[in-house]
């Protein structure tokens, strides 16, 4: 019997590492644009299909974006990979406790070869599916250069030097 093909994945997602927005921003808006800050959590629930989170002074650490008056709290459920089933909760979550394959395409890549995954398809996380994100954001012409930074980023560092295995998926 020949091999079997390998998996074309069009439901993955991708963490943005913290550098998207402050290398690729405008120096002027380095400061106030998506960036990650490091605290504890105050407060994470999910309640009736909803989040509610707050950063606070005491609870385990969490990697936060911070955008505007937004407060988002990288979650394990958004970087399940390597996780047991049981464990895949909506706790907070630092990049260092993540797999690396959620935020950087060669260890990626790598992950996919161990899942038999070809190509992939890969979802954002912080800027939601459409970039819901910035569209909602107070300053619209940092909405924008926020999400023309994410799709270079997406075409340039995630998807530009795996030879076609991780597929853009712009905002």
């Amino acid at each position: 019997m020949g091999e079997l093909p390998k998996i074309v994945s069009v439901d993955d997602h991708v963490v943005g590492p913290a550098h998207v927005w402050t290398d690729r921003l405008p120096s002027k808006y380095r400061d106030i644009g998506p960036r990650v800050v490091r605290a504890p959590l105050g407060e994470m629930t999910f309640v009736g299909g909803k989040f509610s989170f707050a950063p606070g002074d005491d609870g385990p650490m969490c990697d936060w974006w911070f955008y505007e008056d937004l407060r988002w709290p990288q979650t394990r459920l958004s970087a399940a990979a390597g996780f047991p089933r049981d464990e895949v909760k909506i706790t907070a979550i630092t990049y260092d406790e993540m797999r690396p394959g959620c935020y950087e395409p060669k260890a990626r890549l790598e992950d996919m070869d161990v899942n038999w995954v070809d190509a992939s398809l890969c979802f954002p996380t912080f800027p939601r599916f459409c970039g819901q994100t910035f569209l909602e954001a107070d300053d619209k012409d940092l909405g924008l250069l926020c999400v023309k930074a994410y799709n270079d980023w997406m075409v340039d560092e995630w998807c530009g030097d795996t030879g076609g295995r991780l597929i853009p998926l712009c905002l």
